[in-house]
């Protein structure tokens, strides 16, 4: 049911989860006195170590990976399930769990990845990668309380009746 607003916020969700997986969310320049050029490169797929534009280290995040997708498929398990609203509330805040573990994973691998860890170095992809996150658990809020909301209004209809 495409004509409710909180679907347009889930597939903005999927499609967000789907785009992070390509980007650079966290990507670090450090410029060091003997003009070396040291890069790390964090995304929901891979984290990448450069030095001088050659890289040097790379890692599959497995469990990035399995996170970003329970997220997709939770999206659109709550999308299609649009006739059972107490069904999809349920799942939304699974969905919201699922977001917040990935936002704290992501910054633990973040912190134990990256030596000298700081904002400072970030490159402006690093803001965009973030605030992508972030903004996906505000559109999951979202859904939640735009469902409920639908959900009370149907209720207090049938107490009319």
């Amino acid at each position: 049911m495409i004509q409710r607003i909180q679907s347009v916020f889930l597939l903005v969700i999927i499609l967000i989860a789907a785009a992070l997986c390509g980007i650079n969310v966290l990507h670090l320049v450090y410029v060091e006195p003997e003009s070396k050029t040291t890069e790390y490169v964090l995304n929901l797929f891979y984290f990448n170590k450069l030095e001088n534009g050659i890289l040097i280290e790379s890692n599959l995040q497995f469990v990035l990976i399995l996170l970003v997708s329970i997220i997709i498929g939770l999206s659109a398990y709550v999308l299609m399930n649009f006739k059972n609203r107490i069904r999809q509330m349920s799942f939304t805040q699974i969905n919201l769990l699922a977001i917040i573990s990935l936002i704290g994973t992501f910054a633990v691998k973040a912190y134990l990845f990256i030596p000298n860890f700081s904002s400072e170095k970030m490159m402006l992809s690093s803001m965009v990668g973030i605030t992508l996150l972030l903004f996906m658990l505000y559109l999951n809020v979202r859904v939640y309380f735009l469902i409920k909301k639908d959900e009370d209004l149907v209720r207090s209809a049938d107490r009319i009746r």
